[in-house]
């Protein structure tokens, strides 16, 4: 089973924005009783969302948070290829999916596993094939 998380889910955790922190927080352990060993995944495009305000507010030390993150060894980045283009594209045309969004469902959808799509944005639900954990 993997577990996508999407840029705002990735910045509530490695931030501990509060209250979304608190419900991811308890998504994940929902999850993990749910799911065995589950592995986490993410796009190249979180990692570019994710350091927009740190680099913008020349925050080092959150910076260096999110290279930790984005570096672990537990987590598969999925790249920004050209299949997952045109698989955005369709979601963009045919879903009215701003284009990040339709990025982030592209990658989510490109892993042959199992996976499951965490995010605070309801606006996925739009996708179709794309199986949700909303955070509360």
């Amino acid at each position: 089973m993997k577990i996508f998380l999407d840029a705002c889910t990735i910045i509530y955790w490695i931030e501990m924005t509060l209250p979304q922190y608190t419900g991811f927080a308890n998504l994940l352990k929902k999850l993990g009783k749910n799911y065995n060993k589950p592995c986490f995944a993410a796009s190249h495009l979180s990692l570019l969302e994710c350091r927009i305000k740190p680099l913008r507010e020349k925050n080092e030390e959150l910076l260096a948070r999110y290279r930790n993150f984005f570096c672990a060894e537990d987590l598969t980045m999925i790249p920004i290829s050209p299949a997952i283009i045109e698989k955005a594209s369709h979601l963009r045309a045919f879903h009215q999916l701003r284009t990040p969004d339709a990025i982030q469902a592209a990658s989510a959808l490109s892993i042959s596993e199992n996976v499951i799509f965490v995010t605070g944005d309801t606006g996925f639900k739009k996708v179709p094939k794309l199986k949700l954990a909303l955070i509360d």
